[in-house]
């Protein structure tokens, strides 16, 4: 599972898809998103 968000700039590798723009999630193990929000607003997001 990776989450993409919409209508927030950030780094490419923070806007989930797995294999494309960050390396796949090993079974059984996290990752933590971090980033900078650059502007205030309300924001989509999806898994």
């Amino acid at each position: 599972t990776s989450v993409h968000w919409h209508g927030i700039l950030l780094p490419s590798g923070m806007d989930g898809v797995g294999g494309l723009t960050q390396p796949q999630i090993p079974v059984g193990k996290t990752f933590v998103y971090e980033f900078e929000m650059t502007k205030s607003g309300t924001f989509w997001y999806h898994s």
